[in-house]
């Protein structure tokens, strides 16, 4: 995918440590995405309510409502067809990313064209975990 074919193309990143929510907000806005960015499982249900997302990069590490709960929330709604990427710092990636069965996993700290190109393959719906 090029720039221009991401443009309008909204993905939700749910990541509650600050720098990183930005880096990966404006890493994705960069490469063309639209991005909304939510702060923790709350603002993300809150939010994905307001405007379908395309995509989600969920950290599974959230306060309060845990990556788990958010998932299970967002296919309650959405269903299977929402493409989820998982984003963790634990050693448990894929198996976090299989239990809510997302397309894919990247563990902390990425790069951010990895993160990128994740993406671009979980929207073109080329990518498992």
């Amino acid at each position: 995918m090029t720039e221009l074919t991401n443009l309008g193309t909204h993905v939700l990143v749910i990541e509650d440590d600050p720098l990183l929510r930005d880096t990966i907000t404006w890493a994705l806005e960069d490469a063309g995405f639209e991005v909304e960015a939510a702060v923790d499982g709350r603002d993300a249900i809150e939010r994905a309510s307001v405007q379908s997302p395309r995509l989600v990069v969920l950290d599974m590490g959230l306060p309060g409502l845990d990556g788990f709960g958010v998932a299970s929330e967002l296919r309650s709604r959405f269903g299977r067809q929402l493409p989820i990427l998982v984003v963790t710092a634990d050693g448990r990636a894929q198996w976090k990313a299989e239990q809510v069965g997302a397309y894919s996993y990247l563990h902390k700290p990425f790069d951010v064209g990895t993160l990128v190109a994740c993406i671009e393959e979980g929207l073109s719906g080329s990518s498992t975990p």
